[in-house]
């Protein structure tokens, strides 16, 4: 009997009235996993998503899906949690099996696509001692699904290696983040800063093993 799949379900909001840029729904979709992991640290699903049914690693799957303002009243009124940078929001939930259930699966996954602005976009103050910096790469085309998808694997995984300490400041501190696109050259200069590196399985959209997000 195959292993259920556990996936963390995120959506970004995709407002025509108020267009949220790629980097600031990537940045939202990353806060937006790991402030539900700090708002449901007893559910049940949080450990076979993480370490697999035999703990050899669950890949931290998530499936990004866009969504209407008032998908996210429904989604706000089923206890998703709400993060927003700019004018880009992002909810989520803990891991839950796969196909999804309620009003994230009648979210769609295609169509997940933000303008680009080409520069690095801030959460908060950047006068922190704790500051969580990720880095997407710009040249494998990835969509912005897909990207914020890469950007919460490495958000996540970033604030689960710090201390409690560290954790309790940064949360103190407003959880001060920012998220810059990176080419080639990008990824030679800022990327050996990198503390965590995120490589793709490859299931959509690009090769497998490629270097999708880092986090420092």
């Amino acid at each position: 009997m195959p292993a259920v799949e556990l996936i963390q379900p995120i959506a970004v909001l995709k407002d025509p009235e108020a267009l949220a840029t790629h980097e600031d729904t990537c940045l939202a979709a990353a806060l937006a996993s790991i402030t539900a992991w700090l708002a449901f640290p007893d559910d049940p699903m949080w450990g076979p998503w993480l370490h697999g049914p035999d703990g050899r690693g669950g890949g931290q799957g998530k499936s990004v899906r866009r969504g209407k303002p008032k998908d996210f009243r429904a989604l706000e009124n089923a206890g998703a949690v709400m993060v927003s940078v700019g004018t880009a929001q992002a909810a989520a939930l803990a891991p839950t099996e796969y196909p999804l259930t309620g009003r994230m699966k009648q979210l769609q996954v295609s169509g997940t696509e933000f303008e680009h602005a080409g520069e690095p976009t801030v959460y908060g103050e950047m006068n922190s001692p704790k500051i969580l910096h990720i880095g997407i790469d710009t040249v494998l085309g990835m969509s912005t699904g897909k990207a914020a998808a890469q950007s919460a694997h490495a958000g996540l995984t970033w604030a689960m290696q710090l201390s409690h300490d560290e954790l309790e400041d940064w949360i103190e501190d407003g959880f001060p983040s920012t998220l810059i696109p990176l080419d080639r050259d990008g990824w030679r200069t800022t990327a050996t800063n990198a503390t965590v590196v995120i490589r793709d399985a490859g299931h959509t959209e690009i090769t497998p093993g490629s270097v999708t997000a880092v986090a420092w």
